[in-house]
């Protein structure tokens, strides 16, 4: 897991529900999880110092960038250290695999609509069709109204990835942001070992 330590009050400015104070003498332990990917966040404070645990490291990215700002519009200087592990790369992006995976097939399916829709009014029956094309004829109102709101969905998956790549480089010294249009080449045409293997070569 990625994890860093600060000494800076001011907690509860970024994260829901933790005191501005940590009770004098007392070490206070708070978990967190994302509704939308299930990844977690561990903060561990204490009056002095403040460590951050989670397996995406974007979490702990943003996390270290509010943090900074308040402490610089505080006048409070600020001790950071952290370690990182490599392998909640390929896991956070395990994790959004079924996500996108899922967005990426429902706009394959959307595709076949109109010419399976052609396709049948030449013929008496679509029983000559497989079962998978004949279920999208039978539910092509609802994915097509699914296929609406997709922009928004692939939106947020793609940037989720995007930000997951510069954070892993951000924090070994290295802006890959000139990189990002081969990371959407790779998405363009996904497969999940694919995106692995570029997070891991990219950078050379």
């Amino acid at each position: 897991k990625q994890w860093y330590q600060r000494r800076v009050r001011g907690i509860g400015y970024c994260i829901p529900d933790v005191p501005e104070k940590c009770p004098q003498g007392d070490t206070v332990v708070m978990y967190f999880q994302s509704s939308f990917l299930d990844t977690q966040l561990e903060c561990n404070y204490t009056q002095n110092s403040v460590e951050f645990r989670s397996d995406n490291i974007s979490t702990i990215s943003i996390l270290k960038d509010v943090i900074t700002k308040l402490a610089t519009q505080r006048k409070i200087s600020l001790s950071i250290t952290y370690e990182l592990n490599d392998d909640s790369i390929p896991h956070a992006l395990r994790l959004i695999h079924p996500k996108l995976d899922e967005q990426l097939l429902l706009a394959k399916k959307v595709q076949l609509i109109d010419a399976l829709k052609e396709l049948s009014l030449h013929e008496p029956s679509v029983d000559f069709l497989s079962p998978e094309y004949r279920d999208i004829l039978d539910n092509a109102e609802k994915l097509q109204a699914s296929f609406k709101l997709q922009p928004c969905h692939l939106e947020r998956l793609y940037g989720m990835i995007t930000d997951l790549y510069i954070d892993k480089y951000k924090f070994k010294g290295m802006n890959v942001k000139n990189k990002v249009p081969m990371l959407l080449e790779v998405l363009d045409n996904y497969e999940l070992e694919s995106l692995i293997d570029f997070f891991e070569i990219a950078a050379s």
